[in-house]
């Protein structure tokens, strides 16, 4: 690897891989070290050595994630495109898939639904938007735990703005959609670009400076230099990251909650258990964030299984309940697969901190891409490492008609 750079990376997820594209694209050249094996991030495709996957991370593309899809369309991806079948999504109630349909107070509903005419999500959290046009019941009861499995987290808190954000959709895209081989073949995609060197195994000791240069040591004893510097892990990372390089930053992205989201899939043979097939579920109460399945994306020998935990739960405990859910022994399970991911956990106030941590990005140099700030969703992601990207590209476009 070369240690003199354009720009180093740190965080290889599907921000910091973002940022590598863009900064690519531009003609730098950029390192990408990732601490972990593999790079991927919240992206967590399980590859058996039958051939079939499942996705243990994110789990699906909209024909609305446009930033995303240009970087689709760059990468020459469309041909991976594979449509995804539609099923239904169920509530885990007592034992048994509920439609939600059963499981909703209707009259409260009815009564409640005209609030929707000049409801404002700004300045509110999901509970109290969401809440207001499902009435107090319904909310506590099935919307509040359905809403958690979206972000595998209790979401009440989090600010309404966040969540089912409406944007234009393209048409010559599927509305929901995955990649053969899962969306793992973007990241591999990602990281095989031009200019772009990935590191795994590459955990970062210490970041320094040294005159108008970034000084990068890594554990393994590396040490590179760069004109800039993008921070793209979760941010309790950050922080730790930036405590004495940029102690100002540190402080704010240390305001920022985060959840860690346990995730164990199994594969079964079709026709094991007693699942029909679906998309996923949530439950009203239980020992499980939510399943999603691989359903979507039929297979006539076998079936996926992703279930999200909170922590705390053993592996064993973790596969009683799978086997309880879904009706199979674990004996029968083909194969066992783990991901451990770290969400945040925004707050009310979570975009006045945003706005604190872009008022200090002001200075030039340094750049912070992540889910931690438009919301979690990929879109998000890829719309943040665009934008700190071209703010990238404007600093050293200054600099260097200086």
């Amino acid at each position: 690897m070369t240690s003199d750079l354009d720009v180093v990376i740190v965080g290889a997820g599907i921000s910091g891989l973002a940022c590598a594209s863009y900064a690519a694209r531009a003609g730098l050249h950029c390192a990408v070290l990732e601490q972990a094996a593999e790079p991927g991030g919240c992206i967590h495709t399980v590859r058996t050595s039958q051939g079939f996957w499942f996705e243990l991370g994110a789990h699906t593309l909209y024909n609305s994630y446009g930033a995303l899809l240009e970087i689709l369309d760059r990468l020459g991806a469309r041909a991976c495109v594979q449509t995804r079948r539609k099923l239904p999504f169920r509530l885990w109630v007592g034992g048994k898939a509920r439609s939600l349909a059963s499981e909703v107070a209707l009259g409260e509903l009815l009564a409640s639904a005209w609030r929707i005419l000049g409801a404002r999500k700004a300045g509110r959290t999901v509970a109290e938007y969401y809440g207001a046009l499902v009435g107090a019941r319904n909310w506590q009861r099935v919307f509040s735990p359905l809403l958690a499995a979206v972000p595998s987290q209790r979401a009440d808190d989090f600010p309404a703005e966040m969540l089912f954000k409406r944007r234009p959709r393209r048409k010559d895209f599927p509305r929901t959609f995955t990649l053969a081989g899962g969306l793992t073949t973007l990241v591999e995609r990602l990281s095989r670009q031009e200019n772009v060197c990935l590191r795994t195994r590459a955990a970062v000791a210490e970041l320094g400076q040294a005159g108008s240069r970034f000084v990068i040591a890594t554990e393994d004893g590396a040490r590179l230099t760069s004109r800039s510097l993008v921070i793209a892990t979760p941010p309790a990372a950050a922080a730790r990251l930036l405590d004495r390089l940029r102690p100002d930053l540190s402080r704010v992205l240390a305001r920022i909650a985060t959840t860690e989201v346990v995730s164990t899939g199994v594969v079964l043979a079709q026709g094991q258990g007693g699942l029909p097939a679906m998309l996923g579920l949530a439950p009203l109460a239980d020992d499980f964030l939510s399943l999603v399945t691989r359903d979507v994306v039929a297979d006539e020998q076998r079936r996926g299984l992703a279930f999200h935990f909170r922590p705390g739960l053993t592996r064993d405990q973790r596969l009683a309940v799978i086997a309880r859910v879904s009706g199979a022994e674990p004996a029968s399970f083909l194969h066992v697969a783990e991901h451990t991911a770290v969400l945040p956990s925004p707050g009310r106030h979570h975009p006045e901190i945003v706005a604190a941590l872009d008022d200090l990005l002001r200075i030039p140099g340094i750049y912070l891409a992540g889910n931690f700030f438009g919301g979690l969703s990929l879109e998000d992601c890829v719309i943040r490492a665009r934008a700190e990207s071209d703010r990238l590209l404007r600093d050293l476009s200054a600099r260097s008609n200086r």
